[in-house]
C-alpha cells in the first residue's frame, strides 16, 4: 500500500517481518522453555488458584512480546511504525538523532526531547530473513540524512557501524 504526499498521507517506503524463531531459533527456543519453566514455578508456588498462572502468563507475554511473535516494521517518509501483537509504537524521523548498525538489525537513538524519550533511549529494528539489511539502511541513511561511521568494536562484539 503505497500513499501518496498530495493528499496529505504518508507514503509507504518499507514493510516487513521479522522474528526471533526465525533469527536466532535455539534462543527462541530456551526463551519458551524459561517461559514454561517460570509459569510452572507460579503453578507450583500457587497450586489451588490458576489464576494467578493466568495472570503471569499474560503479563510475561506482554513484557516478552517481541521475543515470541513476529513484529512487523513500516518505514515511511514520516515516520517508523513498529507493531507486535496488539502493540504499536510509532515514532517520527525527526525523534532520532542518529543510528547504529549491527548483524541482526539497527539501533535508532532518540533525540531526548520529551520525558518519554528519555526514558526509551532507542529503537532496534531487526532485518527480516532472508535479510533485507541493503534496503532497510538505504531507507534510513535518506531519512535522517546522514552516512553511518565507523566505529570501535563494542564490549559486545556485534556493532559494526555508529553514527
Amino acid at each position: 500500500m503505497t500513499l501518496t504526499k498530495e493528499d496529505g498521507r504518508e507514503r509507504v517506503l518499507l514493510t516487513w517481518s521479522s522474528s526471533l524463531a526465525r533469527r536466532r531459533p535455539r534462543t527462541f527456543a530456551i526463551g519458551v522453555a524459561a517461559m514454561v519453566l517460570g509459569l510452572g514455578l507460579v503453578w507450583f508456588s500457587f497450586p489451588d488458584d490458576f489464576g494467578f498462572v493466568i495472570l503471569a502468563a499474560v503479563m510475561l507475554v506482554g513484557a516478552l512480546g517481541q521475543l515470541f511473535f513476529p513484529v512487523t516494521y513500516t518505514l515511511t517518509d514520516r515516520k517508523v511504525h513498529q507493531k507486535v501483537l496488539f502493540s504499536r509504537d510509532v515514532f517520527r524521523w525527526e525523534d532520532f538523532e542518529g543510528f547504529s548498525v549491527f548483524d541482526e538489525g539497527v539501533y535508532l537513538r532518540f533525540r531526548p526531547r520529551d520525558l518519554r524519550l528519555r526514558y526509551l533511549k532507542g529503537l532496534t529494528v531487526y532485518f527480516s530473513s532472508p535479510s533485507n539489511r541493503d534496503e532497510v539502511l538505504d531507507v534510513i541513511r535518506r531519512r535522517l540524512g546522514k552516512e553511518a561511521d565507523k566505529a570501535p568494536e563494542q564490549a559486545s562484539g556485534q556493532e559494526k557501524e555508529s553514527r
